[in-house]
């Protein structure tokens, strides 16, 4: 049967609405993604203050997306409000900073260990590709790419923990260290050690040893949280 044109007009809306409300989430996500991209990178240091005409006209688009993006930026950690003030870069402390990965090297642990027993082949395979890739890249001095491969190399294992609460911790974790992660890399050696550590994590997974994939697991947490700390003249007991 033929729609009418009030069902053909009603359709059209319902198609319009969804197209909209495709992309604006799609400007939220970029406008998020940029702003932490520009944390994580350096670009916004912090302290810098956050003034959404500002960002608005220089990422040319509403002030809308713009306070959302803010919204989940301080939701995760990257950004602090100040009443009557603003919005503003966060400066985690140092002993925030070594809690932050303690409780990580432990959230991970649990899911390497888990993990142990249900990695399928494919995703030995891919955690053996990214070993060998960010090996690769040692000289290269690509630090964001390194960082894209860790991360996808960490999702992999907690993604084969089979844990959804799991899972939802890691990744809040993963975005209050996010200042953290960049820095860890432009440490002198520490993206070598690193690789090591992943290929402790790695063979220990193959073998089935959960008791090793955890001990590695929260060891690479625990050394990162010592080197960073290390760079600014302070040695933590983790």
């Amino acid at each position: 049967m033929a729609k009418s044109s009030g069902q053909q007009q009603t359709t059209a809306n319902e198609h319009t609405g969804v197209a909209v409300s495709k992309v604006y989430r799609s400007v939220q996500e970029i406008v998020f993604s940029t702003l932490k991209d520009e944390i994580l990178a350096g670009e916004l240091k912090p302290g810098d203050p956050l003034n959404t005409l500002e960002l608005s006209e220089r990422l040319g688009v509403s002030r809308t997306p713009i306070r959302e993006a803010l919204n989940r930026l301080e939701a995760v950690g990257l950004v602090t409000r100040e009443r009557h003030r603003g919005m503003f870069v966060r400066s985690i402390p140092l002993d925030e900073m070594v809690n932050i990965y303690c409780i990580r090297a432990a959230l991970f642990g649990i899911a390497s260990r888990l993990a142990t027993r249900r990695l399928t082949d494919e995703q030995k395979v891919r955690l053996t590709e990214l070993c060998d890739e960010m090996e690769a890249q040692l000289h290269s001095h690509d630090h964001k790419q390194m960082l894209k491969k860790n991360a996808e190399f960490h999702a992999i294992i907690s993604e084969a923990s089979n844990s959804e609460d799991l899972q939802i911790l890691i990744d809040q974790y993963y975005h209050r260290s996010t200042q953290y992660r960049a820095f860890s890399f432009e440490l002198a050696g520490r993206d070598q050690e690193a690789c090591r550590e992943h290929r402790k994590i790695l063979k220990a997974l193959v073998a089935g040893d959960a008791e090793a994939a955890e001990r590695h697991s929260r060891e690479h947490y625990f050394t990162t949280a010592r080197r960073i700390a290390q760079s600014v003249g302070i040695e933590v007991d983790v």
